[in-house]
């Protein structure tokens, strides 16, 4: 198994980006037993078994270079990167064993496993590598670094196993993509398109997928690894309906849930059967239209950060799982800085007097908000929050869809716009150019040279000038404060006891490749 991928467990959030509620799924397949469900120690790893892992998101196979819950629980069970983030942010070796930057980090060369086989039996290759990172620029594979991908300006293999990248620019970020970019067969690469070819080199196959019903998933018996993957099967069932979601995981039809709401984990955390870990950190952010008033000043931008309670959002809607935060980014981000995270904190009289200082009191302003349950749970904070400080707010909510096309062409109608961004785990550099809130033309129609100097800085940094450029970009986004961090909230899941040695990669995917079942 690549080293870096396991860390260890963690909180707890609602289901990324609004993906419940589209009806029930009954599990077939074994009860467990409540004993078995305490997992009573079977003395070690066991080889075989099926792992029934529910999900409330349909798998996307197109997407497998993507960052998001379509891909997140399947990912890195059947495909491979090359190189993974250990929980300390540090990229470690995985498909690729090293790699070296030369001419400033324009050049890069990577050294190759020669020992990695896609499932069809066919020895992966440079010229894999490098079809792979052409594939992250493609629209259909909706990859959220293909801004880093794009600076490749050149590629060549000089041998079977070494992939040598002259890149454009320095990239700052460089290792997202390495993190991101799945390595797929070329050979049957158009298959991902609709799931009828989808081979990798990882520890488990695609075996069959029926949409709205089903993935399953078997295990790669010619892994090079010895002895692993244990589990012979992983059923990965969708339940959409977060009730059936939370039935599944207690009553044992399930010995993982993902996506289960915060208040539902809170809850099966007390019983000593489950134990509930983290997935992918989501920030929560409202953006304002510059262009309008009463956001066209800058003092009104500001005091909504002091207006909102941070606090009460995260408790009442996320359980207490995540933390309030002024910053987009996560504590793995090395540019991380606690005072900035911690700049807005709940003030509603400063809010209210600077709002009245403006002579915005009583200034009506749209909220759009996309369609999600947590965004409008959080919509619902905010607007009694900024009522309390003087604004005066009608909340309306947008289908996901149209949200999401509306903030990519900067044409959403309200003043005011609410969103979940579930790229936190990623770099400030990969977060901001990868967020069309945060492009140099965004949906608050905020422009400035000198953010476009921050930007370009955080952008090329070298790894000496990573910290101070994320920094000044931070400092920059809170003055202006045309977005609005309000909380940083993970993505859950909850496991049967019985299961063991549970993997997450640090951005949240799973690794099973040591898991057993007792």
């Amino acid at each position: 198994m690549a080293s870096g991928r396991n860390i260890p467990e963690l909180p707890r959030r609602t289901a990324l980006l609004g993906l419940a509620g589209l009806g029930a799924l009954t599990l077939g397949g074994c009860r467990l037993a409540v004993n078995e469900a305490r997992g009573a120690d079977g003395g070690g790893p066991r080889q075989g078994g099926t792992l029934i892992l529910a999900v409330n998101s349909e798998p996307t196979p197109a997407r497998v270079q993507s960052q998001g819950p379509t891909s997140t629980t399947w990912r890195d069970l059947v495909f491979e990167t090359l190189t993974a983030y250990d929980s300390s942010g540090t990229p470690q070796p995985a498909l690729a064993t090293s790699w070296e930057l030369a001419d400033g980090g324009r050049t890069v060369t990577l050294r190759l496993r020669d020992d990695v086989r896609f499932h069809t039996g066919r020895p992966m290759t440079a010229q894999d590598v490098m079809f792979s990172l052409r594939r992250t620029t493609q629209p259909a594979a909706q990859s959220q670094v293909s801004s880093i991908s794009k600076l490749i300006k050149d590629m060549s293999a000089p041998d079977a196993h070494t992939v040598v990248l002259r890149l454009s620019r320095q990239a700052s970020n460089l290792f997202d993509l390495f993190q991101f970019c799945s390595v797929v067969d070329e050979e049957s690469a158009r298959g991902l398109d609709d799931g009828s070819a989808v081979i990798g080199t990882g520890p488990f196959r695609w075996e069959s997928w029926t949409p709205g019903s089903q993935l399953t998933l078997v295990r790669n018996t010619d892994y090079r690894v010895p002895g692993r993957p244990y589990l012979d099967r992983i059923e990965q069932p969708l339940i959409t309906d977060p009730t059936a979601l939370v039935t599944a995981i207690r009553g044992g039809r399930a010995h993982i849930a993902y996506g289960v709401g915060p208040m539902d984990a809170r809850g099966l955390s007390t019983d000593d059967r489950f134990t509930v870990n983290q997935g992918i950190s989501v920030a929560y952010s409202a953006g304002m239209n510059v262009t309008k008033p009463p956001f066209d000043k800058v003092e009104v931008r500001q005091a909504v950060g002091y207006a909102v309670d941070r606090k009460r959002a995260l408790n009442q809607i996320f359980a207490g799982y995540g933390e309030s935060s002024s910053l987009w980014w996560t504590r793995k981000e090395p540019g991380w800085d606690a005072a900035q995270a911690a700049t807005y904190t709940y003030d509603p009289a400063r809010a209210k007097a600077m709002i009245a200082g403006a002579g915005a009191a009583g200034a009506r302003v749209t909220m759009d908000v996309i369609g999600i349950q947590a965004a409008r749970s959080l919509a619902e904070v905010v607007r009694y929050d900024l009522e309390a400080a003087g604004l005066r707010v009608a909340v309306r909510v947008l289908d996901t869809v149209d949200f999401t096309r509306r903030m990519a062409n900067s044409s959403l109608e309200g003043e005011l716009f609410l969103n979940g961004y579930g790229l936190s785990d990623m770099s400030a550099a990969t977060f901001v150019s990868s967020v069309p809130a945060f492009a140099l033309k965004n949906a608050s129609r905020f422009e400035s040279p000198e953010y476009a100097t921050v930007m370009t800085q955080v952008l090329t940094a070298s790894p000496g000038q990573r910290q101070p450029a994320v920094r000044r970009l931070g400092t920059y986004l809170q003055e202006q404060a045309f977005e609005q961090c309000f909380l940083v909230t993970q993505a859950v899941n909850v496991q049967s006891n019985r299961v063991r040695d549970l993997g997450q990669t640090a951005v949240g995917s799973f690794v099973l490749t040591d898991t057993y079942l007792v």
